[in-house]
């Protein structure tokens, strides 16, 4: 449905997209994600035929985005972060002007746009000005007048910025019904927006693509890559030296805070199952415990943390940044 290939684009010495490809299939839900100044925004704009890339190659449903920038726009539907909509109009005369526009066929206009209504739950403020809805309405809003030209793909940026905990709920319960019918692109900077709707994860870095992994392999990993954390007050090498002598413990890394104590992050050993890596978890935990007491030293914490995608989002890029 999306196929991108080696696209460049630069912005006098700014270089905001380096060779970047990756495919979306059809009916696919795909999060985009990156720091600020990663190449989000012009990635996005490149997709939607705001601008030509500089090189390389993109096409939408088979529509070169260079060769028919115009055959493109028809086949997407966009969500911008800062949704243009009209405050004083209700929100069924919106979406009947959006129909006027997309729709080449008059009588097909008012069957589409009771069909967005129903789709997005406007039903209840089909006939309430904009201005006067909330801004989880006027998400939907601007979704349903995205939807109206029945897109092969709907890219949202930032869809649930500024919205309260329910709002947000309620949103992503949308995106992830859209899903399956509709190509999805959503562009967040919020990890459990992505986690939540998404089947697989695009992270872009300073103009490159540095991961596009499944979701679901995502939390495999994050499950398998847990850690054993210590937290005791001690000097470091003395630490360094218990932990040594415990069998299987890695060292990830040792903090001191301003109180002086000290917290050690560790590896543990993984087992051929979750069983296995359970039973290596309580020994080598019960083994670092008797030899703190021994040593006389006070444990303030000791035990297993799950590493989280947002843990794994930020050793990425600051291994890029290494």
């Amino acid at each position: 449905m999306i196929e991108a290939s080696q696209l460049e684009k630069s912005f006098g010495s700014i270089r905001a997209l380096d060779g970047v490809s990756f495919a979306v299939s059809e009916g696919e839900i795909v999060g985009l994600l990156g720091p600020n100044g990663s190449g989000k925004t012009t990635l996005i704009r490149i997709l939607t035929a705001f601008f030509p890339a500089d090189a390389g190659r993109a096409t939408i449903a088979g529509v070169d985005l260079a060769e028919d920038p115009l055959e493109a726009r028809r086949r997407v539907g966009y969500l911008p972060e800062r949704t243009p909509l009209y405050p004083e109009i209700s929100v069924e005369r919106l979406l009947r002007f959006a129909a006027d526009v997309k729709l080449a066929e008059r009588r097909h206009r008012s069957e589409r746009v009771a069909a967005v209504i129903r789709e997005c739950s406007l039903s209840d403020v089909a006939h309430r000005a904009i201005g006067t809805l909330s801004k989880g309405y006027r998400q939907r809003v601007g979704i349903a007048q995205a939807l109206i030209g029945r897109p092969h793909v709907l890219i949202l940026d930032e869809p649930t910025a500024g919205l309260d905990p329910a709002q947000v709920i309620e949103l992503r319960q949308l995106v992830s019904a859209l899903g399956g019918r509709t190509t999805i692109v959503l562009s967040s900077h919020i990890l459990a927006d992505i986690s939540s709707v998404c089947d697989r994860v695009l992270i872009l870095h300073r103009g490159r693509l540095v991961l596009a992994e499944r979701i679901d392999a995502l939390r495999r990993e994050v499950r398998r890559s847990g850690e054993v954390v210590l937290r005791t007050r001690a000097e470091s090498g003395a630490v360094e030296a218990l932990i040594g002598a415990v069998e299987g413990l890695g060292v990830t890394r040792i903090d001191r805070d301003a109180t002086g104590a000290v917290t050690a992050h560790l590896t543990h050993p993984q087992g051929a199952n979750e069983t296995e890596t359970q039973r290596s978890l309580e020994r080598v935990t019960s083994d670092l415990a008797r030899r703190c007491v021994e040593a006389g030293l006070p444990i303030f914490e000791l035990g297993p943390r799950s590493r989280t995608l947002e843990d794994m989002f930020v050793e990425l890029l600051e291994e890029r940044e290494a």
